[in-house]
């Protein structure tokens, strides 16, 4: 429900905002991945690993301390590299900081919440975070009393979950001393060692396409991608964010118990559900994508239908190999992780920008080429994750 209500609420801001609209919220929402990527030090994945529940409180203030601090730095460096963004793209930079203060804390949150398996808890305030979003964002669009209706819905959004969060478990959060979390930040210290960086670079990687089309194809073209994109990261994030939650818990509970022959088990079975599930979402927008497009969203967004069915096949793999890459956090073996978002990295940018800047291919040609790319890397990563759990499956410790 939480990730249904933002794709239902689409065709309504697909009529009240226009491709510039969508094209400035993409590009921004871009940049605030990027540097939303360090927000707890990546310490807020490690929350459901400690078997006492005071390390898991000392985490978590540790990693609203740091996002405090990495807020702070944003705020004030930001402004000095404006000059590196496009000039449409600068007015909406100063909103930069507040996301990633809110998604910061909104993530220490909810790493408690799948620890304290109040998956409840965790789904309300998912959906509070899209009902606000859609309210605050169609509220603007139809009044025009701020601009930047859609990237203030998404901060509102954000905001409204994180405080309904803070409101079921407020004792998460102790002021504690600094010298009191050095325990947990050394025990943990592979979470920002080998997870801020190479996700870092996985993230740009994640935008890149966005980047590209910015830099070098017209506002319309992103305007129609950001739609399709939007629309993708629907079924995305209903199927695969929220399953990723679920399976990251359970896979860090087998391990951590040693039932290794279990483990593999629901990998294998977890893969074969995504792939299942997957399948007909990506048949259907391989066929109907620009009929349904036009339909639903207004004859000026078949454009972006075309964008969709060329994406179908990479959506699918993407579906079924993201939600599984908990298994590198839950067996603590982010190395192997942080190796391949290096490769997927370089070779994301030097395939996409030759196309692009030397080549200089159509929009039509990139997309296909992005498939490619996608699905060859990614079937590395599959590779990589079963390996992994196979491994562990032979050994009788693990931990």
């Amino acid at each position: 429900m939480a990730q249904a209500l933002p794709f239902l609420a689409t065709p309504i801001l697909t009529r009240v905002f226009s491709e510039e609209d969508f094209a400035l919220y993409t590009s921004f929402f871009a940049v605030a991945t990027i540097f939303a990527v360090a927000v707890g030090g990546k310490y807020h994945l490690a929350m459901v690993l400690p078997k006492e529940n005071k390390d898991a409180e000392r985490i978590f203030t540790l990693s609203v301390y740091i996002t405090l601090a990495y807020t702070v730095a944003i705020a004030a460096i930001l402004p000095l590299f404006q000059g590196f963004f496009p000039s449409n793209l600068q007015p909406v930079l100063m909103y930069v900081a507040p996301f990633v203060l809110c998604f910061g804390i909104w993530n220490a949150f909810i790493n408690a919440s799948i620890r304290d398996k109040t998956f409840t808890t965790n789904a309300i305030a998912k959906v509070l975070q899209s009902v606000a979003y859609i309210v605050t964002a169609i509220g603007l669009g139809f009044t025009k009393v701020l601009a930047f209706g859609l990237v203030i819905g998404k901060i509102a959004g954000i905001l409204a979950s994180s405080l309904f969060l803070f409101s079921k478990a407020p004792q998460q959060f102790k002021r504690l001393p600094l010298q009191e979390l050095k325990g947990v930040a050394k025990t943990y210290i592979d979470y920002p060692k080998y997870g801020i960086w190479p996700a870092f670079l996985n993230t740009i990687s994640l935008q890149a396409l966005v980047l590209i089309l910015t830099r070098y194809y017209t506002t319309d073209d992103l305007g129609y991608f950001g739609l399709t994109f939007m629309v993708l990261s629907a079924p995305l994030a209903l199927i695969g964010t929220s399953y990723k939650d679920v399976f990251y818990q359970k896979i860090a509970s087998l391990i951590n118990t040693e039932r290794n022959t279990e483990a593999l088990q629901f990998f294998k079975k977890s893969a074969l559900a995504l792939l299942l599930m997957g399948i007909p979402i990506g048949l259907l927008l391989f066929f109907f994508g620009e009929t349904l497009f036009g339909f639903v969203f207004g004859d000026k967004w078949v454009r972006s239908g075309e964008f969709a069915a060329i994406l179908a096949f990479s959506f699918v793999v993407k579906l079924v190999v993201s939600p599984l890459s908990s298994i590198f956090n839950a067996a603590n073996k982010l190395r192997i992780a942080s190796k391949w978002q290096v490769l997927y990295f370089i070779s994301t940018f030097v395939t996409l920008g030759y196309a692009a800047a030397i080549a200089k291919v159509s929009v039509i040609d990139l997309l296909m080429i992005y498939v490619l790319h996608e699905t060859v890397l990614y079937g590395i990563y599959f590779a990589l994750q079963f390996k992994t759990i196979k491994t562990f499956s032979k050994s009788e410790g693990i931990i």
